[in-house]
């Protein structure tokens, strides 16, 4: 049964977290001029315009393996419309981040609500809150990556001088493999994301209190 709590929490918040990381892409393409997302139906924060099937089912699998993982679909994107290319470029690669950023402010401000106004969580809120807090946060550190194709890798191509541009495109076919092997065969996962995260309940225990750290993160 709590098997079954943990999933029904995480998989939902999985979902919006990706959703809304690949509107925020979509959204400021539209406002740099690019039609593209529009026309394609991506701009909208329904999660069925941006859900891979496979990266949806792998999403699934990997739960009942313990852990959530997946991917959405890219949102397709036409840079020739953009006012200024490398400006543009970079802000539609940060806002799927920062999307994920937004994410998790918004749901530690829902937490503080609850803990003010002295709101005993279910299980199943609980998980629910501590998977999309953590989800995003992962999201957001993850793709800011400088290797291609996540969205830091855009970011440090515009930030490369033009001559080196071509080279570091060539990263893309291996670059997602490199990230993981990375992060998975090396401490490299253990020390960015688990020091961030020990950085961000540290915040929160300074700016909120003790009590609402334990009442947000605590095991239930």
């Amino acid at each position: 049964m709590n098997n079954l709590v943990y999933m029904a929490a995480a998989f939902p918040a999985i979902i919006i977290a990706l959703s809304l990381h690949e509107f925020g892409h979509a959204a400021m393409a539209t406002k740099m001029g690019d039609p593209t997302p529009r026309l394609q139906g991506r701009l909208t924060i329904n999660p069925l315009a941006h859900l891979d099937p496979m990266g949806t089912l792998f999403i699934l699998m990997t739960l009942i393996a313990g852990f959530g993982f997946g991917w959405g679909k890219p949102v397709q994107t036409n840079p020739a419309y953009y006012t200024n290319y490398r400006q543009g470029r970079i802000l539609v690669a940060i806002a799927g981040p920062m999307m994920n950023l937004m994410q998790a402010m918004f749901a530690v401000g829902v937490g503080y609500l609850l803990f003010m106004g002295h709101v005993g969580l279910s299980a199943f809120v609980h998980l629910f809150l501590q998977w999309f807090i953590l989800i995003n946060i992962v999201l957001m550190l993850f793709n800011l990556f400088p290797v291609p194709p996540l969205d830091g890798g855009h970011v440090a191509e515009m930030l490369l001088p033009w001559h080196l541009r071509d080279q570091f495109r060539r990263l893309a076919p291996m670059g997602l493999l490199i990230v993981l092997g990375l992060l998975f065969f090396t401490r490299l996962f253990q020390l960015i994301f688990g020091g961030f995260i020990a950085g961000m309940a540290w915040l929160l225990q300074v700016g909120f209190g003790t009590e609402f750290v334990a009442y947000l993160f605590a095991a239930h």
